[in-house]
């Protein structure tokens, strides 16, 4: 598998987990919205920029697979804009909120195929590093409405994405550190770790979070050029500046990110 078939496999699972929530939702929905009085609205929803932000596909040394984590406000959304108030989907995905869920699949790639790792070695095989160092393995011990998800979760996957959907596995990790603190939050700074020991080699690739996210933040500008940045930039890439506060510029003033070229902050 090439990086250029890396990234179509990207493309195709984002575009297929809007299917997937389209079919979870019908059947969520039914429940969550039968509720609700008040007309549901999408205004602010934006599915598609927490998937770019919190899914990442990879194929290198051998090795092809897709690291997605799914925070809360991501079903939360998705249900929002399937027919819920924003009030009963918080309620409803509330007890999602005691763990970091993480959708793992990884393979070997041979000719034209990747022959996936199993269950077993993708539990033993991934850790959770929080930003204080302390590492976490996945959860055995789930709760009613953890596995409600997985057992929803796990069938359609298989149908919609075929092979790669019966080897991606919902991983459920502590939401909280031993000192209390939120692991992952996508609306706080703050930043984690996703590590994959690969069995076969003495090797391991990291996949690594900051916090918060753009796509559930305000918009975020440089104080100096008034370009867009991301919400967890400390520094302006095109001017070198610290990003202290958010600063709202006028229409007149904004200015689109693509008319400059960016450095890597």
């Amino acid at each position: 598998m090439t990086c250029s078939q890396g990234k179509v496999m990207r493309r195709n699972i984002s575009s297929r987990a809007l299917a997937l929530l389209a079919i979870i939702f019908a059947f969520l929905a039914q429940s969550v919205s039968a509720q609700d009085k008040t007309p549901a609205s999408d205004e602010g929803v934006n599915l598609d920029g927490i998937i770019k932000e919190t899914q990442k596909s990879f194929t290198n040394k051998g090795h092809a697979g897709l690291v997605w984590w799914i925070p809360t406000e991501f079903w939360e959304a998705a249900a929002t804009k399937h027919g819920s108030t924003p009030e009963r989907a918080r309620k409803t995905f509330e007890p999602l909120r005691n763990y970091v869920v993480v959708a793992v699949a990884v393979g070997t790639v041979g000719i034209g195929n990747v022959n996936w790792y199993n269950e077993q070695i993708i539990r033993s095989s991934v850790t959770l590093k929080d930003f204080e160092g302390t590492v976490y393995g996945p959860l055995t011990d789930l709760s009613g409405d953890a596995n409600g998800l997985l057992s929803i979760f796990k069938p359609i996957l298989s149908n919609l994405l075929g092979s790669t959907g019966q080897n991606i596995q919902l991983l459920f990790f502590p939401a909280r550190s031993a000192r209390g603190k939120l692991i992952a939050d996508p609306k706080r700074e703050g930043m984690f770790t996703i590590e994959f020991s690969y069995p076969e080699e003495k090797i391991a690739s990291q996949y690594e979070w900051k916090l918060p996210l753009t796509s559930l933040s305000p918009l975020k500008y440089c104080p100096v050029g008034k370009e867009v940045v991301q919400a967890s930039w400390k520094y302006c890439p095109w001017h070198g500046n610290k990003l202290e506060t958010t600063v709202i510029p006028s229409d007149e003033e904004a200015v689109p990110t693509q008319t400059k070229e960016k450095k890597v902050p």
